[in-house]
């Protein structure tokens, strides 16, 4: 899973910091207004759980005879996301607010170990048949035992920096509306790591990725912030669309024996494309804030962006013979606290 450049983005914070500073050092504290707000959130990502085993329990005996499957999917793990923004206003912009937002998403897919093998003559099951992409692993014998196994690596991450100015568009007691404009820099990548076979006899392994250059593109959004006695509610809904490439790849590796560390391989099959992609992405936000003191306030927040057709690693499911251009629609959406400091 490939980060973010911890120097990039540490960089240009500080420098966003640093010419606020100054600037507003210039012309006195009182003409300028730092906002610093940080958002844990608990993150859950939707859509791109992708099926990557079918599992056949065949019954030849019965009449009729039975083919049974059973789909295996990733599950794409919950955790922990924080978006930080910083915002930076002066008395003589006429309205404007300067900001800065970065949020970062990093997540592991899973799914448990899967073993069967078929009865025999004794039993109902005479045969199980593992499919996963373009290669099927078949048990006619209790002896003949079948594995599957998601490996380590298996991850997506996906992150969002936003450079933007706000624009009051109305003010009225209580209310206020505003329009937001921005550049946004982004990124997604994909990973899955998978290997399945006969135990001690022969099987495959299959790596496959999706991995963006960073993409950039235009942000525009609407503010709306009521206040309820001393607290803030604030909706935010925005639109961008974001430019760049992907490289898209698929290795499948056909070895014979155990499935140890290393492998004897005896066949390779790979995949590679690179993809120009322009994805749209919709961000809905909802953020209720109650201060403790002048400065300082306390919240909570729910935050939704979509994803809309990202290319994700090609030809990972049962049943696709050749590479291609798979496409996902990803939700990802948190529930957090939110902290702010103004000085």
């Amino acid at each position: 899973m490939k980060k973010p450049s911890k120097h990039r983005i540490a960089l240009t914070i500080v420098a966003v910091v640093s010419i606020g500073v100054a600037g507003g050092s210039a012309i006195g504290a009182e003409n300028s207004e730092w906002t610093l707000r940080l958002e844990p959130m608990y993150t859950d990502a939707f859509g791109n759980d992708r099926q990557v085993l079918r599992v056949r329990q065949l019954d030849l005996d019965a009449t009729p005879s039975t083919d049974t499957g059973t789909p295996v999917a990733l599950d794409t793990e919950g955790t922990l996301a924080n978006r930080f923004t910083v915002q930076y206003s002066r008395a003589n912009w006429q309205d404007w607010t300067l900001g800065l937002d970065f949020i970062f998403f990093g997540s592991g897919q899973g799914r448990p170990a899967r073993t069967a093998a078929a009865d025999g003559p004794s039993g109902p099951i005479d045969q199980v048949v593992f499919e996963v992409t373009d290669r099927s692993f078949t048990s006619n014998d209790p002896a003949e035992s079948l594995s599957f196994s998601v490996l380590t690596d298996t991850d997506m991450a996906a992150w969002t920096m936003d450079l933007y100015g706000i624009r009051t568009l109305a003010d009225a007691p209580g209310r206020k509306l505003y329009l937001l404009l921005g550049l946004r820099n982004a990124d997604f990548d994909n990973d899955y790591h998978g290997i399945a076979g006969i135990d001690s006899v022969n099987g495959s392994l299959i790596d496959a990725s999706s991995n963006y250059d960073s993409m950039q593109g235009p942000l525009l959004g609407l503010i709306g912030e009521i206040q309820l006695g001393k607290n803030t509610l604030t909706g935010y809904i925005g639109q961008s669309v974001v430019f760049g490439s992907t490289n898209l790849s698929r290795t499948i590796s056909d070895f014979v024996g155990p499935a140890g560390d290393p492998l004897t391989i005896v066949a390779q099959e790979t995949y590679r494309r690179i993809q120009d992609v322009s994805i749209p992405i919709t961000e809905f936000r909802v953020r209720w804030m109650h201060p403790v003191s002048r400065r300082f306030s306390v919240g909570a927040t729910a935050n939704a962006s979509i994803w809309s057709d990202v290319p994700v690693p090609p030809a990972t499911e049962p049943g696709i013979t050749g590479g291609g251009l798979d496409r996902n629609t990803i939700v990802f959406f948190g529930l957090g606290a939110a902290l702010e400091y103004r000085f």
